[in-house]
């Protein structure tokens, strides 16, 4: 479960350490990835305001610290802080809602991100067989979906 991930995360001596540098930090985003062949681990996005940068926490067997990251798709944008407590719907049931909608296509990699849109959201984006990029807003709090879109990756082949 994402709570007790972070959980983990936050009683950690390495993010302990890292927060004692960069107490105006804040959870933007979580984040993870799942491709055939990888292992699942969740990335954890802290936003620093001073630097208008991200440090990324990767939980894995040790946590790997990603730090000083630009933004990406953000100029000069503050992001805005994501409160896990909440969630209403839990990525068990984002993944049951995905599954119903995309039944028929077979999936390649699937990326899903909890963040927050003006409301929390999980943003999911499902690469398909079918080399077609899907995606699905949801809301957090309900389950709601709130956008869904799909784009051909071959419309970005090289020229």
């Amino acid at each position: 479960m994402i709570q007790d991930e972070y959980q983990g995360l936050i009683d950690s001596k390495e993010f302990k350490k890292w927060k004692l540098k960069h107490n105006d930090s804040y959870l933007s985003s979580c984040v993870l990835i799942n491709e055939a062949g990888t292992k699942e681990l969740w990335h954890f996005d802290f936003y620093i305001p001073k630097s208008n940068k991200i440090t990324t926490f990767i939980l894995d067997e040790d946590i790997i610290i990603n730090e000083d990251q630009k933004i990406f798709g953000q100029s000069h944008k503050k992001l805005k802080e994501i409160n896990l407590k909440n969630i209403k719907f839990n990525l068990e049931k984002v993944n049951e809602l995905v599954e119903k909608e995309f039944k028929n296509i077979k999936i390649l990699k699937k990326i899903i991100i909890l963040q927050n849109i003006n409301k929390m959201v999980w943003n999911v984006s499902l690469l398909g067989i079918d080399f077609n990029l899907h995606n699905v807003k949801i809301d957090a709090s309900n389950g709601k979906i709130l956008d869904k879109s799909a784009t051909s990756m071959l419309q970005f082949k090289a020229s």
